[in-house]
């Protein structure tokens, strides 16, 4: 082999290294802005799980101010009726336990419609305190299901790392051959059918868009096959 197809094979081999490594430098970096990205989505959602927690423990301290610790009269009113009917129907289904008798209908207690009026009229009296309650459970239910979906991410994270960690394999079982005979082997033809044999494993293993996309910047003649 001559000084000059030595010396072009070289420079073609160095060439090639540099835009192989640049593009596993990126694919990496791609996979840290994921897990940075994975790790602040779930801070995030703790955060904000926090924040959720501490309205719902405010607002069931107003509830409870209003409804049993410091209640305006119409509200004393209502707890005392509903308070009055649990102990009936309580006492009477204790009575009858005790006497055997078997629990199908309660004599004493009132009927079933004024019940439900009674709950009815308790429950619009506090209806912004519910609607505020059902919002935040609403609200954790989504931050669950964000972080829940961000961690979803893992997979996608162990494939690219994967797919670097076999592109690299790939690449010294492709230096080794060059190697083994580098005087016969550093040529331009040589080397032109090893390198485009690392470029189409790496480009065949990649299953995300974004890997294929990023590889045509670095590789922009080599195509799957």
């Amino acid at each position: 082999m001559s000084n000059n197809q030595f010396k072009a094979g070289s420079e073609f081999l160095v060439q090639f290294l540099d835009q192989f490594t640049g593009l596993m430098e990126h694919q990496l970096k791609n996979v840290r802005s994921t897990m940075e990205g994975t790790v602040d989505h779930i801070m995030e959602g703790v955060k904000n799980i926090s924040r959720a927690t501490e309205l719902g423990r405010q607002s069931a301290e107003k509830t409870l101010e209003k409804t049993y610790l410091n209640p305006d009269i119409e509200t004393q009113v209502l707890v005392d009726e509903l308070q009055q009917m649990i102990d009936t129907v309580f006492d009477e289904a204790k009575d009858k336990m005790e006497r055997g008798i078997e629990l199908t209908n309660l004599d004493v207690a009132e009927p079933e419609v004024l019940l439900n009026n009674r709950i009815k009229r308790f429950t619009s009296k506090f209806k912004s305190e519910m609607s505020e309650i059902d919002h935040l459970d609403k609200e954790l239910a989504d931050v669950i299901m964000g972080m829940i979906a961000a961690l979803s991410s893992e997979d996608v994270i162990a494939q690219k790392l994967d797919h670097v960690i076999m592109s690299l394999k790939v690449l010294q079982t492709g230096l080794n051959y060059v190697l083994i005979d580098y005087e016969n082997r550093c040529n331009t033809e040589e080397l032109s059918k090893v390198t485009n044999d690392i470029c189409h494993y790496t480009f065949r293993q990649y299953t995300c868009e974004d890997e294929k996309v990023e590889f045509s910047k670095y590789f922009p003649n080599i195509k799957a096959g």
